[in-house]
């Protein structure tokens, strides 16, 4: 999954000498937290947030009577954080997750801005990966590390008749070498715990951590 296949693309944006008070406006209109800040060819120069712009708003002094406004300039970010379209999505996440940031600017090879990624999408994609609004079964097993354990198990598995939906790997113990071990997180459909669980165990090199397979709808919001 790339970040092209989850941003927003065309985001809204404002230019340098634009009032950020009107930022602030588009932002409470438009539910935005951020907003790039792009210059005349669409290349982007900056960024700013709501925050930035309510914080230098309520310190900044009046511009005064006949006085030119403030301007975007003053309070973006710059130059801004940004990320290629063609990225992993991962690489997205490890980006804010290393600048402690909650959203990235998308920009081409030469610097146009293309759209806008944030952790919210990042969430979503990562639920929607997992089968959070399924009731599939998430098994997370523990494996060796070494090449053909996931194919093997794999195997087992399309023989008992289930369907591996997904799978999501992490380190468990010494997985960057070869005596080291690895987990698995499967989404199975087709299948029971039980059958599934008589499967795997089938070899004594595979250990069966947790499972999981929600009974019920999730709690909804009751936008208190």
């Amino acid at each position: 999954m790339l970040v092209k296949d989850v941003m927003t693309p065309n985001p809204i944006t404002v230019r340098p000498g634009s009032d950020p008070l009107a930022g602030v406006a588009i932002c409470k209109s438009g539910g935005f937290s951020r907003l790039p800040v792009v210059d005349d060819d669409g290349k982007l120069i900056g960024i700013v947030t709501e925050n930035d712009l309510k914080l230098f708003l309520s310190t900044a002094p009046s511009p005064g009577v006949m006085k030119r406004q403030h301007r975007m300039d003053q309070v973006m970010r710059s130059p801004a954080i940004s990320i290629s379209p063609d990225y992993p999505l991962e690489e997205a996440a490890r980006v804010m997750v290393k600048h402690n940031i909650t959203g990235l600017p998308v920009v081409d090879e030469t610097n146009h801005l293309v759209g806008i990624i944030t952790h919210s999408d990042i969430f979503a994609q990562l639920a929607d990966t997992l089968g959070a609004e399924t009731d599939s079964l998430r098994v997370t097993v523990q494996v060796p590390n070494r090449p053909g354990e996931l194919a093997k198990l794999a195997d087992r598995i399309a023989q008992a008749g289930a369907n591996i939906c997904s799978v999501v790997t992490h380190c468990a113990i010494d997985c960057d070498k070869e005596d080291g071990r690895i987990n698995l997180t499967l989404r199975l459909e087709g299948t029971t715990l039980d059958d599934i669980a008589s499967v795997i165990r089938q070899d004594p090199a595979v250990e069966i951590l947790y499972a999981w397979q929600r009974k019920s709808p999730p709690p909804e919001a009751n936008g208190a």
